[in-house]
């Protein structure tokens, strides 16, 4: 009986990460879409709600958003933090861009 229980969580926490990662991908695209579409503040918004609680690709655009002043003022600070945020969550792309900054 043991063996069963064990069995069906080896199954069903794979299929619950899954399904939490691809409703987070979901979360990040619609910004992203709007983004792509060249409404950056309209995406800024978006997504900033999104990196606020915590999604790290959303991090991880609103960071570049405000490197690049892409609807937001630019803010390197911000940027800075953004970028953190994401990489301590293990998101590469900020973890690659943290270190072309510190090589800057």
């Amino acid at each position: 009986m043991k063996a069963m229980g064990l069995l069906v969580l080896l199954v069903l926490l794979p299929l619950q990460s899954f399904a939490e990662e691809t409703v987070d991908n979901q979360r990040c695209s619609s910004g992203l879409a709007i983004y792509i579409d060249g409404e950056y503040a309209k995406a800024f918004e978006v997504l900033k709600v999104e990196a606020d609680n915590g999604l790290d690709c959303a991090q991880h655009w609103v960071a570049r958003m405000y490197q690049l002043g892409h609807g937001t003022p630019m803010n390197k600070t911000l940027s800075k933090t953004y970028y953190e945020l994401a990489a301590g969550q293990g998101f590469a792309q900020s973890i690659m861009q943290l270190e072309l900054l510190r090589k800057n």
